[in-house]
C-alpha cells in the first residue's frame, strides 16, 4: 500500500470553476438559454438513530433518495424565445385544456460541466424533467441603467446521473498530417523576404528546423529572409546556395510526419567573388605570354573566388570556334587561364 502512494496522487490539479457549464433541453433543441446560474442538485436520504448507553448512533434507513430541485437562471432574449418555451410548457400542462401527450410533458436536460480549457468533462443528465415555476418579467420605465432581464426556473425531475466523458483529446482521432509551402519564386537575393506557410491535423506539437523552432498548432505562417537562411544553406555553385526547411509534426502517441520545401539563394556579392571584367589593350609588341601569365597567376592568388571572363575581339578571320589559335596569340592569353577554363581541351 505504501509503495503505491504515487498512483493515488491527483493527475489534474486544475480546480472546478463556477462559470464552466452549459445547459440544453432535448424538448427545445434550437433554443439557447444563455444560462447565468445552474446547479447540480443536492441529495438526501432518510436515516434513523439507534440509542446506545453512550450516544445515539445514526444508521441508514430504507426509503430511497430525495433529489433537490434544479434551479436555473437565464438571460431572456429579445424575441422571448427562451422565456416563452418554458412559459408555454408550464401553461400547456398546468391548465386542463392544454394537456397533450405525455411525451411532450417531460424532457431530458443535459448540464455540461466544462474544464478550465472549456472542454466538456462531465455531463449531468436529468430524466423526465419538467418546469414547475418561472419568474415574471418586470418592466420598469424609470430604470436608468440597462440591466438585461433574467428569469429563474425551478425544475422537478425523476432522477439524474453524473457521467464522466472520455478525456482523450479530440485531436487524437484525426490522422496525422502536415504540409509546408513557401511563397518564394526563383532565386532569392540576399535580404529578400519570404514566408513559410504550414497546415497540420492530429498533431500535438509542430517544429521547423533551421533556427525556426516550435510553431503554433494546426496552421500558421513564418516570415523569414534570405540572409538568415544562408546560415543553414548548402553551396551549389559559385552563384547559388540551397536551403531546405522541414516541419515535423508529432502526435500524442509519439508518431511523426514531416514535410519539406527547398529554396534557392544567391551567394552574397563580396569583394572576393564579384564578377570583374578587365579590358586589356596590350599588343604583340608590348606584352609577352610570360608577362601575361605572371599577372594572371598573381591575380588568381589574390582573388581566387572571383569570376573572370575573357572578352575576345572580333577578328577578321574569326570563325565559330570558341577560341582560335590566332586569337590566343594576339591576346597573349595566359596558358593557366585556358587550362582552367577548359581543362579537357587545353593541357599545360
Amino acid at each position: 500500500m505504501v509503495a503505491n502512494w504515487y498512483k493515488e496522487q491527483p493527475t489534474n490539479r486544475n480546480f472546478l470553476t463556477p462559470v464552466g457549464f452549459k445547459l440544453s433541453l432535448e424538448l427545445f433543441p434550437g433554443v439557447d438559454f444563455f444560462c447565468q446560474t445552474a446547479n447540480i442538485p443536492e441529495l438526501s436520504m432518510p436515516f434513523t438513530t439507534v440509542p446506545t448507553p453512550y450516544r445515539n448512533v445514526p444508521i441508514a434507513a430504507s426509503g430511497g433518495v430525495d433529489f433537490g430541485d434544479l434551479q436555473v437562471r437565464f438571460i431572456v432574449d429579445e424575441d422571448l424565445v427562451n422565456y416563452k418555451a418554458i412559459h408555454d410548457w408550464i401553461r400547456k400542462f398546468g391548465l386542463s385544456e392544454g394537456r397533450a401527450d405525455e411525451k411532450d410533458q417531460y424532457s431530458t436536460a443535459i448540464l455540461e460541466v466544462l474544464t478550465s480549457h472549456n472542454n466538456t468533462n462531465h455531463i449531468v443528465e436529468f430524466v423526465r424533467i419538467f418546469p414547475v415555476s418561472i419568474t415574471g418579467v418586470p418592466f420598469d420605465a424609470t430604470t436608468t441603467d440597462i440591466d438585461y432581464f433574467t428569469a429563474d426556473v425551478t425544475f422537478k425531475y425523476e432522477t439524474y446521473e453524473i457521467r464522466t466523458l472520455d478525456k482523450q483529446p479530440a485531436i487524437s482521432t484525426q490522422s496525422l498530417s502536415v504540409t509546408l509551402t513557401s511563397d518564394a519564386t526563383g532565386v532569392l537575393n540576399p535580404g529578400e523576404p519570404f514566408t513559410l506557410t504550414y497546415t497540420s491535423t492530429g498533431a500535438s506539437s509542430l517544429s521547423i528546423n533551421n533556427g525556426v523552432g516550435d510553431v503554433e498548432l494546426r496552421a500558421g505562417a513564418v516570415p523569414l529572409n534570405a540572409t538568415g537562411a544562408l546560415d543553414y544553406a548548402t553551396v551549389v555553385d559559385e552563384f547559388t546556395n540551397t536551403v531546405t526547411y522541414t516541419i515535423t509534426a508529432t502526435a500524442s502517441d509519439g508518431s511523426t510526419d514531416t514535410a519539406s520545401v527547398t529554396l534557392s539563394l544567391k551567394q552574397p556579392i563580396t569583394s572576393a567573388n564579384r564578377i570583374c571584367i578587365a579590358v586589356v589593350d596590350e599588343n604583340l609588341g608590348s606584352q609577352t605570354f610570360a608577362g601575361m601569365e605572371s599577372k594572371w597567376v598573381s591575380f588568381r592568388t589574390n582573388w581566387p573566388d572571383r569570376h573572370v571572363y575573357l572578352l575576345q575581339p572580333n577578328l577578321t578571320n574569326a570563325t565559330s570556334a570558341p577560341i582560335r589559335a590566332d586569337s590566343i596569340n594576339t591576346l597573349h592569353v595566359p596558358p593557366t587561364f585556358l587550362e582552367a577554363a577548359d581543362p579537357d581541351k587545353f593541357d599545360l
